[in-house]
């Protein structure tokens, strides 16, 4: 192919439908698991996280619901993924051996987000940050200062102030176990347990005429994407962590009741894992895919008796109905692995 202008335009346009194919066909969880807002500066500060509102009977004048406030902070960051095309190859139209390449960094767009959704739920039961690719994630932490899956989180003392000193606390993290982390998520309600916050969208850029200072001094064009965003917490008593074995249904029940058992500052049910199968969500590593279909896809459960076959001798189970039968949707991701 010659290089001129005409042609590198054609040629990189091309590329953007590729792109566009990849960002398409990946997988994509975030937008289920947190509240999306938009940020306008370098960082965006959260006020109204730890604020519990609720009816009160109307005598007298209105009461302004002041429970206690918190100044949560999310610090935008910028991310960018970038190929170089060698000269050499669109001159002698070899330019197809990066279609792969380019489809790629359209499904690392798309997937960007639950890379750091899910890395920060990993670091937050590791108690130290991890590293995921080429991205290391902090441990997050919540409006009161703590972990995000943290064992006393304080609630509801005097006049709903969590930072008293006889709040009561709650966990929404069973250490008890030894395998693998599985994740409660309640995503039902506008503000959820986690935030992406997004400064700049998602925006492909070109470096693809003959004169860019790389073509002079490499040889190479440049396709890349870049974004401005961050991760953090929301609301942490819309989530739990366990390390039990999610095999045994009791586990999975334990986990459930405990996450219902939060209460709000003022004292009331916080209301979680009340909403529809789908806003309630199993997350679980690789690891753990085949127990969660059997715990939310299995139409039995474990055995509920035992009989004899015709002219058998041993007794052999009876199976119960699944009573965990679509309680939640099942995601499973890689970058809990």
């Amino acid at each position: 192919m010659e290089i001129s202008a005409n042609n590198l335009t054609t040629l990189f346009t091309g590329f953007d439908t590729i792109f566009q194919k990849g960002f398409e066909a990946a997988p994509s969880y975030y937008d289920k698991l947190c509240s999306i807002v938009p940020s306008s500066t370098g960082q965006t500060i959260y006020p109204w996280l730890g604020r519990t509102t609720g009816f009160r009977e109307w005598v007298g004048d209105r009461v302004l619901q002041a429970l206690e406030a918190h100044a949560y902070t999310i610090v935008n960051k910028t991310f960018e993924d970038t190929v170089g095309i060698e000269r050499e190859r669109i001159e002698d139209d070899q330019y197809g051996v990066y279609t792969p390449v380019i489809e790629q960094l359209g499904w690392d767009a798309k997937t960007h987000p639950d890379q750091l959704i899910f890395g920060m739920m990993k670091a937050a039961v590791n108690g130290s940050p991890v590293t995921i690719g080429k991205i290391t994630i902090p441990v997050p932490t919540c409006y009161d200062g703590n972990n995000l899956y943290y064992a006393s989180h304080p609630m509801g003392g005097p006049q709903g102030e969590s930072s008293a000193a006889n709040a009561t606390t709650f966990s929404n993290i069973n250490t008890s176990g030894s395998g693998s982390y599985w994740f409660l998520v309640d995503a039902a309600r506008p503000i959820k347990p986690f935030i992406f916050q997004k400064r700049r969208e998602y925006a492909v850029t070109r470096m693809n005429t003959a004169t860019d200072e790389a073509v002079f001094s490499q040889r190479l064009f440049r396709y890349g994407v870049d974004v401005r965003c961050n991760a953090g917490v929301g609301l942490w008593q819309l989530t739990y962590a366990s390390n039990t074995d999610l095999s045994n249904p009791a586990n999975y029940a334990s986990a459930v009741a405990a996450l219902r058992s939060i209460k709000s500052d003022a004292g009331v049910p916080f209301g979680a894992w009340n909403g529809p199968p789908t806003t309630r969500f199993l997350v679980v590593p690789p690891s753990l895919e085949e127990v969660a279909r059997q715990l939310l896809h299995g139409t039995f459960g474990a055995g509920g008796g035992a009989y004899y076959a015709a002219g058998g001798t041993t007794p052999a189970a009876i199976p119960a109905a699944n009573i965990y039968l679509n309680d939640a949707t099942l995601i499973v991701s890689e970058w809990l692995a």
